[in-house]
């Protein structure tokens, strides 16, 4: 396989992945935006769920408290994270939401059908594709009212470097990790990752053609190469999560 049939191939399985999450952001004055995570939506037996971190949510409510204009999109899409929290788990910093039909119908991405819930846990064996919408990566357009925010799907694929039937950590060296937006330009040394919180991590399935949803990001330090996700098992089908381990 030459190299650019590999770089075609990792451009359309980022464009795969970003299908299926959007950066959900909020803006004041309809003018500026004040802060974006990321939120990943998906169809379980029984549920569509929507799925960032608890911290992503605990943010927005405290600047919505400090400047109540607030507005909040998911991807295209009006959206309100209180009115539709299912539950959220400081423990395990993830939250859960109902997405509601007109959200679904304009938020511009695809719900991802999972086949079964809970998935089994991410293992070190797994190729995953993992990232989000890094608020560095992101503009608006220099107008009073703008209609848009542009953030790129900043993502990675990788095997973790260790995982527990919680967490994941992946190690990432920017000289010999996959860099799936632009093999041509990853990210700068010192990046922040902030808008990163609550992106998806994907485990590659070859053998049936498609990817699945094993866990969040919750935290990560470009700088230092490291990214610690939750596993997806912790949350039902109902989006309950499960209780703070002891």
């Amino acid at each position: 396989m030459n190299k650019g049939t590999e770089q075609e191939i990792e451009h359309a399985l980022r464009l795969h992945a970003q299908n299926f999450c959007a950066p959900i952001w909020w803006e004041s004055e309809r003018k500026t935006v004040v802060n974006n995570g990321t939120m990943c939506v998906v169809r379980t037996p029984t549920s569509v769920l929507g799925i960032t971190n608890d911290h992503v949510l605990e943010i927005y409510q405290q600047h919505k408290i400090e400047k109540p204009d607030i507005f909040c999109q998911l991807g295209s899409a009006p959206f309100d994270p209180n009115a539709n929290l299912i539950a959220r788990s400081k423990f395990w910093d993830l939250a859960t939401f109902t997405i509601p039909a007109f959200t679904l119908q304009h938020w511009g991405r695809k719900v991802l059908l999972a086949r079964i819930w809970p998935p089994s846990p991410i293992q070190t064996t797994d190729h995953v594709v993992f990232g989000g919408f890094v608020e560095a990566r992101r503009t608006v357009p220099p107008v009073p009212f703008p209609p848009t925010m542009s953030v790129p799907f900043v993502s990675f694929r990788k095997q973790p470097h260790s995982s527990t039937e919680n967490q994941v950590i992946f190690h990432i060296e920017p000289s010999q990790v996959t860099w799936l937006p632009n093999v041509e330009s990853p990210l700068q040394p010192g990046t922040n990752l902030s808008g990163m919180s609550g992106g998806p991590c994907f485990r590659l399935v070859p053998a049936e053609n498609r990817i699945e949803l094993g866990g969040i990001i919750y935290e990560g330090d470009y700088d230092l190469g490291i990214i610690f996700a939750r596993q997806i098992c912790l949350v039902s089908a109902q989006g309950q999560i499960a209780p703070p381990s002891t």
